[in-house]
């Protein structure tokens, strides 16, 4: 688009969100304090236009420059974008068991975590892997990496790790692991980018790592997911794999000719199609320059509102970090302690009733959900950490823009079911 049309696009564009915004404010909502606010504005719009107007709406160039952008601050090589987080936990599963990349056989156990995000768990299962639940440290919310030592058994071949709500694991101590046991280590990361553990982006650490851009999450295309690994012929497999098998989504394969076959129409593999649009990439391009600030301010909302909370660390606490973790912290996730006076559905219930709205942390103990009644080999028992999660868990939204009178009024309504049950 040129210059003058770009002007009066965004002048048109920008009227209508004035009106949107005036319509809201007017309109009662049900939650002052949400889960999650809009986090894009006229430049993510523009880009959606602009993409539009040029008919240019399927993967393509911005794709491109999305994934090579999204590699850079993740120091990896490589990075693979799909329509969705869950899209992107489910080709590293099929990737793992893929007969060209021969790194597992269906069968291999692989080692999951106990609270997370349930895709994580159903693309492995769909590849074929029998996975297996570890216990959660309820502290850091991630696995217990002493359970997490003696569940490894002669079968055990990988472990599918989780940050969750942001926190980076002991990566340290998870690579000795692996490296004692000769395992495979992939990561989810969808509630985690930014973070890093000494220094390095958590999602660098294993073969493969899997990230979301829903709506609510640290930077939104809205729907849309990204891979990000090392390995070139590994990369590959993941675009044969996004896109039909289709030759000409590799980037790094050159088949060679064959006689009946049109070069155009070549398959190399079996795949899916979980392909992100352009529009989507080009919201991620500009959200990607977000990134930094968002993270930040969610940081410091985060510390502000945890100095009211450690007046009552004897009832109640957020997550912990470790020293050599850089959290980006997705949510703040809270534990009521075991001598708390309250329970968690009453707070929750009156939290909901001043308009603060809370979520369990993400599906608790999942071996407690009803879906793992179907399947005999998802029971696990003893995972009391997870438990803990499950029944005393619950989070509320951080915010990426500055929020102090927001928590201010968020402390006082605290305070005042606190004072009511002490």
């Amino acid at each position: 688009m040129n210059l003058n049309h770009t002007n009066k696009i965004r002048e048109s564009i920008q009227s209508l969100m004035n009106e949107s915004l005036e319509v809201n404010s007017n309109t009662p909502q049900k939650y002052w304090y949400p889960l999650s606010m809009v986090s894009y504005d006229i430049e993510e719009i523009l880009e959606a236009v602009d993409s539009l107007c040029s008919f240019q709406t399927t993967m393509g160039k911005k794709t491109l420059q999305f994934e090579s952008k999204f590699a850079e601050i993740n120091n990896c090589s490589e990075a693979i974008m799909v329509n969705s987080g869950s899209s992107a936990d489910l080709l590293i599963a099929f990737a793992l068991v893929n007969q060209q990349a021969k790194l597992l056989n269906k069968g291999d156990e692989i080692l999951v975590p106990s609270v997370t995000w349930p895709t994580q768990l159903w693309s492995l299962m769909m590849a074929g892997l029998k996975v297996r639940f570890v216990d959660t440290d309820p502290n850091t919310l991630n696995m217990d990496l002493n359970d997490l030592e003696n569940k490894i058994g002669p079968k055990t071949r990988a472990i599918s790790l989780v940050h969750l709500m942001g926190n980076p694991c002991n990566m340290d101590r998870v690579l000795a692991i692996c490296n004692k046991h000769n395992l495979i280590l992939i990561e989810d990361c969808c509630e985690s980018l930014g973070a890093k553990f000494k220094g390095k982006p958590v999602g660098s650490f294993g073969i493969a790592s899997s990230y979301s851009f829903f709506f609510s999450h640290h930077i939104t295309t809205m729907e849309g997911g990204m891979i990000i690994c090392k390995d070139e012929s590994l990369s590959d497999q993941f675009r044969l794999l996004r896109a039909h098998g289709w030759a000409r989504a590799a980037k790094h394969i050159e088949p060679e000719p064959i006689e009946g076959i049109d070069p155009r129409y070549m398959f190399l593999n079996w795949g899916f199609n979980v392909r992100p649009t352009e529009i989507q990439a080009g919201f991620g391009l500009e959200q990607l320059k977000r990134l930094p600030t968002f993270n930040s301010q969610r940081l410091q909302n985060v510390l502000y509102f945890k100095k009211y909370l450690n007046q009552h660390s004897d009832i109640m606490r957020l997550m912990e970090v470790l020293p050599d973790a850089e959290c980006s912290w997705f949510a703040m996730p809270i534990i009521l302690t075991q001598d708390c006076p309250f329970t968690k559905d009453e707070f929750l219930a009156f939290l909901e009733e001043k308009g603060v709205e809370t979520r369990p942390i993400v599906a608790g103990n999942l071996t407690r959900q009803p879906v793992c009644e179907l399947y005999p080999e998802l029971q696990e028992p003893n995972l009391k950490g997870a438990d803990i999660v499950h029944e005393r868990g619950f989070y509320i939204g951080v915010h990426p823009f500055e929020a102090k009178k927001n928590l201010d009024r968020l402390s006082e309504i605290f305070e005042e079911f606190i004072k009511n049950k002490i």
